[in-house]
């Protein structure tokens, strides 16, 4: 007898190193079974899978079906967020943040060190002389707007592949750019909650597309068809797949472990639910990326807001555009 799952034998169920082990399902025809090691290839065994590869895909099929957030960040096989950016973000968020740390920091990895570089030697900061310390690229570019710079690049090398036809990626940073722009800028005016986590609020907000759009195409197309005729299109993502893109964003952040405040505000920005100020202050800047760059008329909420606020923003926006994308 051979578990189809595990590859384990009769040998060895009756070996020390697997006492107390027997046999969940057992075809004496074939010689195959399910030992108790692979309780989750039970369904699939009950369901008539005796070859390997059917095994495989009868669970597939049921991740997909009872948690498809799992199953698309599982077989997405992005690489996590480098743990410094995390770090380093926390050092900016921290009431005793010293430069010294945050330098420290970026050391370690030299991927990011080289990109901080080139970004504090790029023509936009117009300087002649040319940087080759971390320390000077933060007092060139501010460790802020540096960290911003460093997570907005990293975010975007994530994601390769998306089919052009289905989504312009061009136009899709934009506006994620767009809205953590605004968050960051009306999180300061306004003082509410972290201008980092807002920020990165922002940046991340619609990530979730982006794991339909590499695992599930097809299926995603129908969504974006029909939003282009006007349906909502986290709407349509729950009604069509069972799930919005917002929830498996969540889920994402989750697995790479970004602080709870995030997930939270991942999590709801296209809740109808009454929002905390935080949430309401994300959802202002989604609408007015979507008000700025789709083209809305006049009368949006873009052309309400006052000029002191809307610059800024387009400022930033202006920078981060020319240096990112």
């Amino acid at each position: 007898m051979i578990c189809i799952n595990c590859g384990r034998t009769h040998r060895f169920i009756a070996s020390s190193i697997d006492q107390g082990m027997h046999w969940l399902r057992q075809d004496e025809s074939t010689r195959l079974g399910i030992c108790s090691f692979c309780q989750d290839a039970v369904d699939a065994w009950d369901q008539g899978a005796r070859d390997v590869r059917d095994l495989a895909n009868a669970k597939l099929k049921k991740e997909r079906e009872t948690d498809l957030p799992g199953w698309l960040i599982k077989h997405a096989k992005l690489p996590s967020l480098p743990h410094v950016l995390i770090e380093v973000y926390k050092e900016l968020e921290s009431e005793t943040a010293g430069i010294e740390r945050i330098i420290q920091l970026l050391e370690t990895d030299p991927g990011l060190t080289a990109r901080g570089l080139q970004l504090g030697n790029s023509a936009y900061y117009g300087a002649a002389r040319q940087i080759t310390r971390v320390e000077d690229a933060i007092l060139r570019v501010g460790p802020f707007d540096l960290w911003a710079l460093l997570i907005s690049t990293e975010v975007k090398s994530l994601f390769f592949g998306i089919r052009p036809d289905l989504l312009d990626m061009n136009s899709f940073w934009r506006h994620t750019l767009f809205t953590a722009c605004a968050c960051r800028i009306l999180a300061e005016q306004q003082r509410l909650g972290s201008a980092g986590d807002l920020f990165i609020a922002g940046l991340l907000h619609d990530v979730g597309k982006l794991l339909f759009l590499q695992l599930m195409p097809i299926e995603y197309a129908e969504v974006i068809h029909r939003r282009n005729g006007g349906d909502e299109g986290a709407e349509l993502e729950v009604e069509l797949l069972g799930v919005s893109h917002a929830q498996v964003g969540a889920r994402l952040f989750k697995a790479w472990q970004l602080p709870e405040e995030l997930i939270t505000l991942i999590a709801g920005h296209h809740n109808p639910a009454p929002a905390s100020a935080p949430l309401a202050l994300l959802r202002q800047a989604d609408a007015l990326a979507h008000n700025c760059l789709d083209l809305k008329p006049a009368g949006d909420e873009s052309h309400a807001l006052p000029d002191r606020t809307l610059q800024p923003i387009l400022m930033l926006f202006q920078q981060l555009t020319d240096l990112v994308l």
